[in-house]
């Protein structure tokens, strides 16, 4: 057999061209995966964010403590007293705050609903009631409910004189007997709204009805009590009080008039009408009857269509004296006497005012003090401002180290934030950036704020964002999206340029990078592929926030019709998601997270949601105000509503 052989140099010619005829294969694409979730131990390292408070009082229940105000935030309705162990008030939420010697305690209730009234025989039994019939009661140690008879009917009010004999008052005729064994109800022969109980004995029991007068009752009905001759035959009183054997009561509304039932009849009370403010119009408060030379009113109203006015005045036997000090006049800009509205208090030396935002003031007979510092939002938002109306929701980032958070206000009540100026806070205190609109012309230096901070940007011109209306996300610092209500622009490191306009009212924006950014408009989702936009529809559903771990893993948070909504973007297509906890909630208003199995939600009713990355669920909060804003803040969660009002949730070390 004959073999024939190749010259070397023919065959290492041949391997070379056999080669370069091969096809090249293109390279692997690497898997694209999602952002690693952040460990317990990477978690636990963090150090304590900076902007956590660290001065004051800052009240905390069931692992939740606020942030903005100081020491809560929850309108406060009701307060009753005792002249050694402090004073316990009820309000919004379920809240009961007891007070004693300058030390403060949010006490856990099994409600969070409403307590509008509260009463004690002592220390260890003290009653509160309020909305859809809530009745609960302390012991001492802790508050329980206690089943109330009959439909859930709002209650408004509670008294007693002893433990054995307690009643409560309230909507639709209501009224409850408390024998020291249980409820029952009291036959009133009404269905007006029962406003005020006074209590003397079982046997008499004066109760206020709305537009038919006084009701007197004992356990087996009530029958109509004649007022004074002077008062009108329905005029309710606005309040009673019992002084030994003698009951006050007031008629009327500007002013209110006092009057004395004593020895089964009326007497002309030896207490003159509060006097008027300086304006034309003043409104008052309740009065605080402690006798026939102790007596306080509010009296507010305004001075001049520019300038308004709050007093507080006392009545000492011969005269009405308004204080000046240390509360006289609104040029004193103090927030805390506009927002009080109710007083209450043991006697003389112990009384309270209580109201809105957790307004409190005590009178220990020489002096008013304040017990409610804003240390927070409404502190940095201006200190000459006396109100803060429910017209100023917060929405709120963060800065990834927690480091800086970042507040806005009407950040969720329109659509896009109206900001006149952003807050910020470090080191426990609250620093206000203005954001100055312009007048004539963009002259002055302007702002864009976002999770990072807060940039200027010098020579905005005509037609570019206008920082205070403008809701902005930016992943750096060359690719920054702005909108207000009708348009979307872009901030490629040089200049604003209109990214996208004629699109209808907008609501949210999302961006991932230059090629990937997101906005929702009316019942749609548009996308940005670094070409052109894409127009996703969502029929009934429009999203006011999102928010995305990575870019095939976005959500979408809002309203369908008149119920909370979810949508959920996988990459491919966007797909509504159903879930029991999104059950009682009337709107998603906020979404943020720190990876995509750790996303929560915030909205109507204080409703906060957690996802897993394969369920949502419902988080506990002390709170049922409307939250705007939610963010994750080093290690902790913070939550932002209505006034002004900030929550944090402190993380436990594992």
């Amino acid at each position: 057999m004959s073999r024939h052989y190749l010259p070397r140099a023919a065959l290492a010619f041949l391997l070379v061209w056999a080669n370069g005829c091969k096809r090249e294969e293109p390279p692997t694409p690497p898997i694209e995966k999602p952002p690693a979730c952040p460990t317990a131990e990477e978690l636990d390292a963090l150090p304590l964010p900076a902007a956590v408070p660290t001065t004051g009082t800052r009240l905390c229940r069931d692992g939740w403590c606020w942030v903005s105000h100081e020491p809560q935030g929850h309108d406060l309705h009701a307060v009753w007293s005792h002249p050694t162990e402090g004073a316990w008030m009820v309000g919004q939420a379920g809240t009961v705050l007891h007070w004693k010697q300058d030390h403060w305690t949010w006490q856990s209730t099994p409600t969070s609903r409403t307590l509008r009234g509260v009463w004690g025989s002592s220390p260890a039994d003290i009653w509160a009631v309020g909305d859809a019939g809530t009745i609960l009661h302390f012991d001492g140690t802790g508050w329980t409910a206690v089943p109330a008879p009959g439909a859930a009917v709002d209650l408004l009010s509670v008294e007693g004189v002893s433990s054995r004999e307690v009643w409560a008052a309230g909507r639709e005729g209501r009224l409850l007997r408390w024998d020291g064994s249980s409820w029952a109800l009291v036959p009133t022969g009404t269905s007006a709204e029962l406003m005020e109980v006074s209590i003397l004995s079982a046997d008499d029991v004066w109760v206020s009805a709305q537009g038919v007068g006084l009701l007197r009752c004992t356990p087996a009905g009530c029958v109509g009590q004649a007022g004074p001759s002077t008062v009108g035959a329905t005029e309710p009183p606005q309040d009673m009080w019992e002084r030994g054997s003698e009951r006050w009561v007031t008629f009327g509304y500007n002013p209110p008039v006092p009057f004395l039932w004593k020895d089964g009849a009326w007497l002309e009370a030896p207490i003159a009408q509060p006097p008027p403010g300086p304006g034309p119009f003043s409104s008052y408060s309740d009065l605080w009857m402690g006798g026939a030379n102790d007596a306080w009113v509010l009296v507010s109203g305004q001075a001049s269509p520019s300038i308004g006015y709050k007093f507080i005045y006392h009545w000492d036997g011969g005269t009405w004296t308004r204080l000046e000090k240390p509360y006289a006049h609104l040029s004193e800009r103090n927030a805390t006497l506009w927002a009080v509205g109710t007083l209450g208090g043991s006697g003389p030396s112990d009384l309270w005012a209580i109201g809105d935002r957790g307004a409190v003031m005590r009178w220990d007979g020489t002096t008013w003090r304040e017990l409610r510092a804003l240390r927070g939002f409404l502190a940095a938002y201006s200190p000459n401002i006396p109100m803060v109306p429910e017209a100023y929701p917060l929405g709120i980032s963060a800065s990834p180290d927690g480091a800086r958070v970042w507040a806005n206000p009407n950040a969720g009540q329109s659509r896009f934030d109206m900001t006149a100026s952003t807050w910020a806070t470090s080191e426990g205190e609250w620093h206000a950036h203005l954001i100055p609109p312009p007048r004539d012309r963009w002259s002055s230096s302007e702002f864009t704020v976002s999770g990072t901070g807060v940039q200027p940007l010098q020579g905005l011109l005509a037609g570019d964002p206008a920082p205070w209306r403008a809701r902005i996300h930016a992943t750096a610092r060359d690719n920054v999206w702005a909108m207000d209500s009708q348009r979307l622009w872009a901030w490629e490191g040089q200049a604003w340029r209109i990214a996208l306009e004629g699109q209808g009212e907008l609501f949210a924006v999302w961006t991932h990078g230059a090629k990937d950014t997101w906005v929702a408009g009316a019942e749609k989702l548009l996308h940005w592929d670094g070409e052109s936009w894409q127009e996703h529809p969502t029929p009934g559903f429009t999203a006011s926030a999102l928010w995305g771990a990575w870019r095939r893993d976005l959500w979408a948070v809002g309203r369908k019709g008149s119920t909370a909504a979810l949508f959920h973007w996988d990459g491919g297509e966007w797909r509504e998601v159903s879930s029991d906890a999104l059950v009682g909630i009337g709107s998603l208003e906020a979404v943020a997270g720190r990876c995509a199995s750790e996303v929560y939600v915030a909205g109507s009713g204080g409703a906060l949601l957690h996802w897993d990355g394969a369920t949502w669920s419902r988080m506990t909060l002390p709170t049922t105000m409307n939250l705007y804003g939610v963010a994750t803040v080093g290690k902790e969660l913070w939550v932002s509503g209505g006034q002004g009002a900030i929550l944090r949730q402190p993380r436990p070390a594992r």
